[in-house]
């Protein structure tokens, strides 16, 4: 039965890694009668799969700030993050306490959520430290990875890369890795990732918002434009308020040279849904910069 169980968990995390969110959530709902780490396990891998599907309100009214299990209060911070679109030092505070305490980093799992947290928050030394206690852990490996790209250390992930290739080039979440990799390094690795999207995508059956949008940012760093608004409009029809994807139509809709009214429509919607997106808040800046320039002319 046990081993049953961890199986069905391989699968959900595996859905989430892919942002199949309905479907792990499915999956988890087939788990019951668990108790102890399995039944917190059950209940982190759900509320990540809500956070992957930006409801924010239901992690937190689901997880108390006085909660006492430092991945799902780790949940919660992630998911005042997006919620707020910054990380505010209170915020990051939380977390920076928590992995204070050794015993909490004996978990990969809570690890790697905490990691998310300092990355954010620019605090990659500190989760690369933490990050290097799990090195067999996939979910780890996969955050050293984000990390390094993060700071530009390309060559750092490319050499993590071929490690987990020795003892699993067929996981999911390394596939995933490689791929991001493979965007960051440009060129004709861009072909490499798209295959590698794809492939991911085709194995699983499941065509998700994120591969998607995954694949359409290499087809419009390939210049395919057209190529990549197909998919972006398929990752809309399946979730018509996804700011990734949103964010990617305006900039594709901008190098394709449609129309000014159709880029407009969906910035106004990006703004609408996530006001707090990353792209909203870059651009809002480059305005002010802007608006500034020219009152000194």
């Amino acid at each position: 039965m046990s081993d049953q169980i961890v199986d069905d968990f391989y699968t959900a995390r595996n859905l989430l890694y892919l942002g199949a969110y309905p479907q792990a959530l499915a999956n988890l709902s087939q788990q019951t009668h668990l108790s102890g780490a399995l039944e917190l396990e059950k209940q982190s891998l759900r509320l990540r799969a809500y956070l992957g599907q930006q409801n924010y309100s239901l992690i937190l009214d689901e997880i108390p700030a006085t909660a006492t299990s430092p991945e799902l209060l780790t949940i919660r911070q992630l998911a005042l993050i997006k919620q707020q679109g910054s990380a505010s030092p209170s915020i990051v505070g939380v977390v920076d306490e928590l992995v204070t305490d050794s015993s909490n980093l004996q978990s990969p799992s809570f690890v790697a959520l905490a990691a998310q947290v300092l990355v954010i928050a620019q605090k990659t030394d500190d989760a690369l430290k933490i990050l290097a206690l799990h090195p067999k852990s996939l979910e780890c490996v996969a955050m050293t990875v984000v990390t390094y790209l993060a700071i530009d250390r390309v060559d750092l992930a490319q050499k993590l890369i071929a490690r987990v290739r020795t003892w699993a080039e067929d996981a999911p979440i390394a596939q995933l890795a490689e791929a991001w990799t493979n965007l960051f390094v440009g060129g004709p690795k861009y072909n490499e990732a798209f295959y590698i999207f794809e492939e991911l995508a085709q194995a699983s059956s499941v065509s998700t918002v994120p591969l998607l949008n995954a694949l359409a940012a290499c087809k419009m760093h390939l210049q395919q434009y057209p190529e990549a608004m197909s998919l972006l409009q398929e990752a809309l029809e399946k979730n018509p308020n996804s700011p990734d994807t949103l964010a990617n139509l305006v900039v594709c809709a901008n190098h394709a040279g449609q129309s000014l009214e159709t880029k407009t429509q969906y910035l106004d919607q990006l703004k609408h849904t996530a006001p707090n997106h990353p792209f909203v808040l870059d651009l809002e800046a480059k305005d002010a910069e802007f608006d500034a320039v020219k009152t000194k002319f």
